[in-house]
């Protein structure tokens, strides 16, 4: 089977720290992160976890019904990885990737 993009939507919905988003199931590559801040402002850190630690890899303030992407790069993940967001309001997150076999 032909590797292919995948997408999945998140709706983050309870707030606090460490709240994940996306766990990679296999040697994964994250191409593209879409973050929207569903109508209250909120100061986003986006966390890498590798089971070592958790990392912020991007931090912006977003204003009421803003669009953030956080990685200019794709990011190459492994097996049970985590990204994870710390936020006090609701949020929408697209993610764009694609999973080897």
């Amino acid at each position: 089977m032909a590797n292919a993009y995948k997408s999945k939507l998140v709706v983050v919905s309870t707030t606090g720290s460490n709240v994940i988003f996306f766990t990679a199931d296999g040697n994964t590559i994250v191409r593209d992160v879409m973050i929207y801040a569903k109508g209250g402002a909120a100061t986003v850190p986006v966390l890498y976890d590798d089971r070592t630690t958790d990392d912020v890899v991007a931090k912006k303030s977003l204003s009421a019904d803003e669009t953030w992407r956080p990685f200019a790069t794709p990011l190459a993940m492994r097996n049970v990885h985590e990204l994870k967001v710390n936020t006090t309001e609701a949020l929408t997150i697209l993610i764009t990737y694609v999973e080897f076999d």
